[in-house]
């Protein structure tokens, strides 16, 4: 494998954004990949952590899309709208 280029990227944990560096390593007759993206567990396209994610779920079980991204803005470092919510 080769580095192709880096790229940043930013995730949405719990405790608010985060962004870093990460590698894309190509290899010819394979797809390309970031190793790190794979090491910490973040899909391709994904802005949302995990755990961050399964707390918006939770809170949307028993709430409206509104409500939820009402107390997800008032509870947590990041924002969400409704639509996103959905």
């Amino acid at each position: 494998y080769q580095i192709e280029k880096k790229n940043k990227r930013s995730v949405v944990t719990v405790f608010g954004e985060i962004s870093y560096w990460r590698r894309r390593y190509v290899c010819p007759g394979r797809k390309a990949k970031y190793p790190l993206d794979q090491l910490m567990g973040y899909d391709k396209y994904k802005r949302y952590s995990v755990l961050a994610v399964k707390n918006i779920l939770q809170v949307s079980a028993v709430s409206t899309y509104r409500n939820t991204a009402l107390a997800v803005n008032t509870l947590s470092n990041f924002n969400i709208s409704h639509s996103q919510v959905g």
